[in-house]
């Protein structure tokens, strides 16, 4: 599957390596600098360009999640971890008695984890999965090897559309697919076995293809199209380096106790 080029805002117009630099630079950051004021600033601005991306709906799941962790984490910690018999006691909520302690080692974890949900996935859905190949390709890794990884992504839509399709066709010949859950489990296999029977038909017509366009040659492999090295990209790259550079001179400093 060809996958078309967005380029329709500032962060879609990046190129995958650039994306991949800034993922690896944030995430340590993030990790390393063990700053809330950043990690919240890592999240709000996260959040702010997943609404500008319009992919609001795609992160509701991701959302609700961080929502049910911060709440379990905040009340499993603070009613948990004690560290000693004078640690401060903050109250007692439904009959709970909560510790200072577990309220800051939940928000330690918290705020390591929570921007990276928001972080990783905006900049993991923003990139291209045909120029994710070109650029795995030409950054050396074997051509079979960078197919397999992006065909195992790209196919996930296909088989989802399919779903949806065999879904509606069973509806329509009767079979009840809502309900509580004995009936969804009643529904999955007819919806299932269709499904997977596709998923087999696909890829025998795939495998057809890639051998008449000589996918297994020996020849040298070329690329049909080319990842522009633009001043947006070489600005990504140097501000995500600047950043990587300050997160592991920081993590090391503090290691060996100099700041």
């Amino acid at each position: 599957m060809i996958q078309k080029r967005d380029t329709s805002t500032l962060l879609r117009r990046l190129s995958p390596g650039s994306k991949l630099l800034l993922a690896l630079a944030g995430t340590l950051a993030v990790i390393f600098f063990e700053n809330i004021w950043f990690s919240i600033a890592v999240m709000l601005i996260s959040y702010a360009v997943i609404l500008y991306e319009k992919m609001g709906s795609m992160f509701k799941l991701i959302f609700v999640s961080t929502v049910s962790m911060f709440v379990f984490m905040y009340a499993i910690y603070g009613a948990v971890v004690q560290e000693n018999q004078k640690d401060t006691y903050i109250g007692t909520y439904l009959g709970i008695p909560y510790y200072q302690a577990g309220i800051d080692k939940a928000t330690h974890f918290f705020f390591r984890i929570a921007p990276l949900m928001a972080f990783l996935f905006l900049i993991f859905r923003t990139i291209n999965m045909t120029d994710l190949g070109v650029w795995m390709t030409k950054a050396g890794l074997p051509y079979k090897w960078a197919f397999i990884f992006t065909d195992s992504f790209m196919v996930i839509p296909v088989l989802s559309k399919d779903m949806e399709q065999i879904m509606d066709a069973q509806r329509a010949r009767g079979l009840v697919t809502e309900g509580n859950l004995m009936t969804r489990m009643k529904a999955f296999v007819p919806v299932i076995v269709p499904v997977v029977a596709n998923a087999f038909a696909k890829v025998q017509d795939q495998a057809i293809a890639m051998d008449t366009k000589g996918f297994n040659s020996k020849c040298k492999k070329t690329v049909y199209r080319e990842l522009p090295n633009t001043k947006e990209d070489k600005l990504c790259k140097a501000l995500s380096l600047l950043l990587l550079v300050a997160a592991v001179a920081y993590k090391v400093l503090k290691s060996l106790n100099k700041i």
